[in-house]
């Protein structure tokens, strides 16, 4: 979130001193991110600086489980929480959950060039998480693909808005006149969702532990050049194109991509998992951006 959230510093300060023992010295709000419910923060303390991230309306276990699993096996790109002093990996504090991260001192991928090398090593790390051996915990938290349709539900409550002209503001009813404009298409990719939904989950591909958000947002490149990755809110069970996917044909050069696969080394891709998946995050947008601009 752009903005800090309802609960002032030093309220967020006693809970780091006391479930984390740390000795605050600076608090930061970072501005940062496009989640309605996660608020970040840098933290200075005497034993180091700290990456802060707080949640409202609950966390998913596997986002902590999953990440701390797969640093202990030795993926050290993976940035994984810290454990409290109880040993939990989040504490629960009013309305808010507190997770407390290492803070990588580096640059977003998102906003620079990444040599071809990073590149290659990004996939060599891709290639390791998906080749992991899950344990029963991972197995039993994390959420499992099952190529449902849950994103249309939301489209047809904001259609219904629409039918009822109920859009209320400027930017609502600058957006319904798009949203009426792309009628047409918009129905043509939760016609082709919903029937490649339908052929994956009669012959699904094999499956894997996959971040599912991995875009160049979520990359740190760290001062020694090496990729570490952030932010597993949305990890999940699920075929390897639920990540692959945003390596093809998403605004890489080919040279780039080229770089990723060879360092991947993974066997072939599904072409129509890598498809669904396209329309899955298109269909999100529509159900996301919608809901915040005519349902809340």
């Amino acid at each position: 979130m752009l903005e800090k959230p309802d609960l002032v510093d030093a309220a967020i300060i006693e809970q780091l001193e006391s479930h984390y023992a740390l000795r605050v010295r600076a608090l930061e709000f970072l501005p940062i991110g496009n989640d309605q419910r996660a608020w970040s923060y840098r933290v200075e303390a005497a034993a180091g600086v700290y990456f802060l991230k707080l949640r409202r309306g609950g966390t998913k276990p596997a986002s902590l489980v999953a990440p701390r699993y797969l640093k202990s096996i030795g993926i050290e790109q993976v940035v994984a929480p810290l454990a409290a002093c109880s040993g939990a990996l989040s504490v629960a504090a009013g309305d808010y959950d507190f997770i407390l991260y290492p803070y990588i001192d580096g640059k977003s991928a998102w906003r620079m060039s990444l040599p071809l090398s990073v590149w290659r090593r990004w996939g060599v790390t891709m290639r390791r998480i998906h080749g992991s051996t899950l344990t029963a915990p991972v197995l039993a938290l994390a959420e499992r693909e099952a190529f449902g349709v849950k994103w249309l539900t939301v489209i047809d409550r904001v259609e219904d808005v629409l039918q009822r002209q109920d859009a209320r503001g400027s930017v609502a009813a600058q957006a319904a006149r798009v949203w009426r404009d792309q009628e047409a298409e918009i129905h043509r990719c939760r016609r082709r969702y919903r029937e490649m939904g339908a052929l994956l989950s009669a012959d699904p591909p094999p499956f894997a532990l996959c971040h599912a958000d991995i875009h160049t947002a979520n990359i740190i490149l760290d001062p020694q050049g090496e990729v570490r990755i952030v932010d597993w809110d949305e990890t999940v069970i699920a075929p390897k194109e639920r990540d692959l996917m945003f390596f093809v044909e998403d605004g890489h050069t080919r040279e780039e991509t080229d770089a990723f696969f060879a360092g991947y080394d993974g066997g072939e891709i599904n072409w129509l998992a890598l498809a669904y998946y396209k329309y899955d995050w298109v269909v999100q947008e529509f159900a996301d951006y919608g809901e915040r601009i005519f349902l809340s």
